[in-house]
């Protein structure tokens, strides 16, 4: 009873090997269909969306908790009343990101939506 439960195993296995073989060829030698170009741009766009979501989080989190250094380094040109170097403000920053990514992503996303 082993032996044929080895046996099966076995032919099973070859089975399988042969219908991947199988499966491989066939779709190797068949040419592209349609759907391929459509599911390569909708992958490209999930990519662009994600990326320029993690921006837009990172960004927002920035600005609701702004660097202890930086506000640190603030309120030291204050006391001092020197003027800061230039740099960008977390709200200027997050508002180029918001735009750069209705523009990536087109205007009719919710990212390219203007009310």
């Amino acid at each position: 009873a082993a032996m044929d439960l080895t046996r099966l195993a076995v032919d099973a296995g070859q089975f399988i090997n042969r219908a991947v073989q199988y499966t491989g060829e066939t779709f190797g030698a068949a040419e592209k269909t349609e759907l391929e170009p459509d599911i390569e741009r909708l992958l490209a766009k999930a990519d662009a969306t994600k990326t320029c979501t993690d921006q837009i989080i990172s960004q927002t989190e920035a600005l609701l908790q702004p660097n202890p250094a930086a506000r640190l380094e603030d309120r030291l040109y204050e006391h001092l009343e020197w003027r800061p170097p230039p740099r960008p403000r977390s709200l200027e920053v997050l508002g180029e990101i918001m735009t750069s990514a209705g523009l990536e992503l087109g205007s009719n996303t919710p990212y390219g939506e203007f009310r």
